[in-house]
């Protein structure tokens, strides 16, 4: 098997011994987790996988030893169609100049954590925190052909988030489906390696994010149609975004709209 298709497998198809690892170890508390085999490194899971040679890297400690050889020994990745969730802070430049740096960084890594927290509960994979950002991936070998369906229900909970005790952090969020190129990507002189989705429709993902208004989640076309999900009658929108020459359609959800999630 190709490397491409072993992360084609990985993440379009689910690679079975790979499933399994995540089926054992979600029975195990608690994160953080390995972003690739999710096996826990903190609470009794995580004692006792250390026992057993499951330890952070220490080279990338968002993988577990052998995970980070694994992606090491393997580089590449695949084309693969998935959904995203991208969630935003507004203001994050001026909540910075208002506040000390070390209460900033507090704020911040509290929102990381509560959002981070509902990506987890829905299947998201490659949780991963960019500045005043959150992002969630869900691949359908991670999180099953309901992936775009997990997106939206991320989304709801998160904009369930937005209550007062949120309101000196407003945040937006993106939700999109498409497809995107994961894989193994290298930092400085080849040093460390990271799983990432890179492509257009990312960019799509966070500039809906970046649109989205406080206690708002805009959903591209792409990702409700793939959830199966009627609009609900609910707003729609059509948004030009930068750096794109095409226009995006978009349903707009707010913190008081429930969805059930769809059937399995």
């Amino acid at each position: 098997m190709s490397n491409e298709e072993l992360w084609y497998t990985i993440f379009a198809k689910g690679h079975p011994a790979l499933v399994k690892q995540h089926q054992r170890h979600l029975r195990m508390p608690s994160p953080p987790r390995c972003k690739l085999c999710l096996v826990p490194f903190a609470g009794v899971g995580g004692f006792i996988m250390g026992f057993r040679g499951k330890r952070p890297s220490n080279r990338n400690p968002r993988f577990c030893s052998a995970c980070d050889h694994f992606i090491r020994q393997f580089p590449g990745g695949a084309e693969v169609e998935l959904s995203l969730v991208f969630a935003d802070v507004r203001g994050s430049t001026t909540l910075a100049e208002r506040v000390s740096a070390s209460e900033f960084s507090r704020m911040m890594h509290r929102f990381y954590a509560a959002a981070t927290a509902q990506l987890v509960a829905t299947d998201g994979f490659i949780i991963d925190v960019v500045g005043d950002e959150v992002v969630g991936v869900y691949p359908p070998g991670f999180s099953g052909p309901r992936h775009a369906a997990l997106a939206i229900e991320a989304a709801q909970r998160l904009l369930a988030l937005d209550s007062a005790e949120w309101a000196d952090m407003p945040f937006g969020v993106g939700v999109h489906t498409g497809v995107v190129h994961i894989g193994t990507v290298s930092g400085a002189e080849e040093g460390i390696q990271d799983v990432r989705a890179i492509g257009d429709n990312v960019n799509v993902a966070a500039r809906l994010s970046s649109q989205a208004g406080p206690g708002e989640a805009l959903v591209s076309d792409a990702a409700w149609t793939a959830a199966g999900a009627p609009d609900d009658g609910l707003e729609r929108r059509t948004l030009a975004l930068k750096g794109r020459t095409e226009p995006i359609s978009v349903l707009v959800l707010t913190s008081g709209y429930h969805r059930a999630a769809a059937p399995a």
